[in-house]
């Protein structure tokens, strides 16, 4: 059977969810927590929907569930953590998921200027305060403006691909990325 699949989105509500996942399933992306606070309470999910938006001014995204438990704390607080895990932190991507019992349990934490926990030994955290957010779909997006960063890049990044994670295999070391490419370009 082939890996092959074209659909128009539209005539099925319930297949239509399971092919998009299907396909958005083949787009590699990188795991984080995103960390807020519920009152003076931390709290935090496991996300896959991070990316940079803006070098000046400073801004990321996330988008989290319209029905997830944490989305009225991440809406009040106004601010928020974004912590890019490490290929060794698989155990707290999936403890972020947890229903029960609290996600934070057994995990070293700083607090920086916000008072938003960031957890500790992740590849990288961006402190933000929320500069807009919308509703897109069955998600929200927040936007936020990035107010302090941390990153060790000593590490290989946690990945998601096809429903699982997974481990990124490079081949280059890591001293050549960022360098100029014959193009004019930068390699990444």
């Amino acid at each position: 059977m082939s890996g092959q699949h074209t659909f128009v989105p539209g005539g099925d509500p319930a297949g239509d969810a399971g092919n998009l996942r299907d396909a958005f399933g083949c787009f590699t992306t990188g795991v984080t927590v995103v960390t807020t606070l519920d009152g003076e309470r931390p709290v935090g999910f496991t996300a896959n929907s991070f990316t940079s938006v803006s070098l000046d001014p400073p801004l990321a995204l996330v988008s989290i569930g319209l029905n997830a438990s944490c989305l009225p704390a991440l809406q009040t607080s106004g601010r928020f953590v974004v912590n890019v895990l490490h290929v060794d932190q698989e155990a707290v991507a999936r403890q972020f998921t947890r229903k029960d019992g609290d996600r934070f349990e057994g995990l070293e934490t700083q607090v920086w200027d916000t008072g938003v926990p960031a957890l500790s030994g992740c590849m990288a955290n961006f402190e933000c305060e929320t500069h807009h957010s919308f509703d897109a779909g069955d998600h929200r997006v927040f936007v936020g403006r990035i107010l302090r960063v941390f990153h060790d890049a000593d590490h290989e990044p946690l990945v998601y691909l096809r429903g699982g994670y997974r481990r990124v295999h490079t081949d280059a070391p890591s001293d050549e990325v960022g360098h100029g490419t014959p193009a004019g370009g930068r390699a990444l």
